[in-house]
């Protein structure tokens, strides 16, 4: 959606100079699209929340800014007839209402980003940029014989780094998913094993088992998003559960078979433990962003060399090329890094929920 709003930003812009009957149709259908997906958004988000009137609420700005965006182009179709009357035509400010809209999702959203993140985008947009405008003075005129080999060697790194770039978006973004399923498995296991726990109604155990828990989602969280202790620091709380569990009484045949179901969500949570950490130190190969690092400079240099009308649109096609390849950079960069701020950072919501479900039966 990030993408989609700076993309926008060039389409609104050129609508202000004028354009062919065609050149038009494809500018508003391409327009139509993209506020299509804001409109799909916003009401996406407003159906899957728990309570919609809260989340709009909590939401304000967040909201109000997709409402501008949504409904900014109706006056835009509003305008044109009324085009002989010259005090109507303000509706035109409309585009500059969904010009303000998408700065300000922009800005809400790009806050999430890390720095890292920052450098990356902000490195590439400025060296398309700035390479644009030598591009007459460091190569010329391309001569008439080698324009279609250029060509034919964009289309083919073009779609080089096309699979390249899908094939790792695709595998961090399927770690990211299971990621989060996973640790959603863990902090069932350990609810049950909480819950079971209640079954022996015995105070002084029950109440060690509650502390070891919410000490190993305090260490988990302090780990994972906090980085304050080391990972290691989650196995020395993960096993003092299991101690807990172990001074567990068995005097009926009840409480052993309900120690028993104890012991497999332990086991459960025990795996689900591990396969995070598995989650956590699988990264994308090293050699993978090298490779895509100079796809990426290959693909802004390619731009570069082709010829031109003029130096305006030069720079802008080499610019948009360089804000896109910085996107895919930065998608990858951040599933690589799922517990640190990014597009899509994990929170520790289901920790969290654990948390309050075994303070609040306390």
């Amino acid at each position: 959606m990030i993408f989609l709003a700076l993309l926008v930003i060039p389409l609104i812009l050129v609508q202000f100079f004028e354009l062919t009957p065609l050149q038009l149709s494809i500018v508003v259908c391409a327009d139509l699209v993209i506020y299509g997906m804001f409109f799909l958004e916003f009401v996406m988000k407003v159906l899957v929340a728990e309570n919609r009137i809260d989340y709009i609420k909590s939401n304000k700005l967040a909201s109000a800014i997709s409402l501008i965006i949504i409904v900014s182009p109706l006056f835009e179709f509003a305008s044109i007839f009324f085009e002989a009357a010259p005090l109507l035509r303000l509706f035109r400010i409309s585009r500059i209402m969904r010009l303000g809209g998408i700065v300000g999702k922009t800005r809400t959203q790009w806050r999430k980003v890390n720095y890292k993140s920052y450098a990356i985008v902000v490195f590439i947009i400025s060296a398309g940029f700035t390479l644009s405008f030598f591009k007459i003075q460091i190569f010329g005129p391309l001569p008439s014989e080698d324009e279609p080999w250029i060509a034919a060697f964009i289309q083919v790194i073009g779609i080089i780094y096309a699979i390249l770039a899908a094939f790792m978006i695709v595998n961090a973004w399927t770690e990211v998913n299971s990621l989060d399923d996973t640790i959603r498995k863990e902090t069932i296991s350990l609810r049950n094993i909480y819950f079971l726990g209640l079954q022996f109604h015995d105070e002084n155990v029950l109440n060690d088992l509650k502390q070891s828990i919410l000490n190993y989602i305090t260490s988990i969280i302090d780990a994972y998003w906090e980085e304050s202790i080391e990972i290691d620091e989650t196995d020395k709380k993960f096993i003092e559960i299991s101690k807990s569990i172990e001074e567990f009484k068995l005097n009926t045949g009840k409480k052993y078979i309900l120690l028993n179901n104890i012991h497999e969500e332990f086991r459960s949570a025990s795996t689900q433990r591990a396969t995070v950490l598995s989650f956590i130190a699988a990264k994308t190969p090293r050699v993978l962003w090298l490779f895509i690092i100079f796809l990426s400079f290959v693909m802004v240099f390619n731009f570069i060399i082709i010829d031109y009308a003029n130096q305006w649109i030069a720079t802008l096609i080499i610019t948009l090329v360089s804000i896109a390849i910085a996107f895919v950079l930065v998608l990858i960069y951040d599933m690589d890094y799922p517990f640190k701020g990014g597009f899509w950072a994990m929170t520790p919501e289901h920790y969290l929920n654990l948390q309050k479900s075994i303070q609040g039966l306390c």
